[in-house]
């Protein structure tokens, strides 16, 4: 399979999970996890202070999905169909590299559907988007993101000093990556 610029990134089902991409009407869900202080803490984003910026949020997915730019989805728990994170590639030279990101409201935090989640997107971009290293970045007060990025199968590369400015500070940075074969 091919993804181009006129695709819609497909759905994909894990045990517990559908990842599936943003529809308009996923605003609210994204706003509940999207404007908590304590989700977004280790983000480099700022929190959503309003719906609008969920909106535009949004819409920006949806311009990258038109664009063919990067594959973000959203995390919905099959059991009750409630959105509860995202995750995906925030950017990609396809097929050399691509970086993951994902969050995940607290209320889920501790469960492993993280890890189950980006593990079935790691799949499909190395199986179907021919990726060869796939890296993440977390910022070192966050070492449990560190955990998931091992449950990947990526390999710790170094610590990038002060490498981010946000929120009004420098942020130390752990480099992860995997390398498909």
């Amino acid at each position: 399979m091919k993804i181009d610029k006129s695709t819609t990134p497909p759905a994909i089902e894990t045990e517990r999970l559908i990842l599936r991409p943003f529809k308009i009407t996923d605003a609210e869900a994204v706003f509940a996890y999207a404007s908590d202080a304590e989700n977004t803490r280790y983000m480099i984003w700022e929190r959503h202070k309003t719906p609008k910026d969920t909106i535009d949020f949004i819409n920006f997915e949806l311009s990258n999905y038109e664009k063919g730019n990067c594959f973000d989805y959203a995390f919905i728990l099959k059991e009750t169909g409630k959105l509860i994170g995202s995750g995906g590639c925030m950017a990609a030279n396809v097929p050399h590299c691509a970086e993951i990101g994902y969050i995940i409201d607290k209320k889920y935090w501790g469960k492993g559907l993280v890890p189950e989640a980006m593990a079935a997107l790691v799949e499909f971009f190395t199986r179907e988007l021919g990726i060869k290293r796939i890296e993440a970045k977390h910022f070192a007060e966050n070492p449990n993101s560190g955990k998931v990025m091992l449950k990947l199968g990526m390999k710790y590369e170094g610590t990038l000093r002060q490498k981010v400015y946000a929120r009004g500070r420098y942020w130390n940075v752990l480099q992860y990556a995997r390398i498909n074969e």
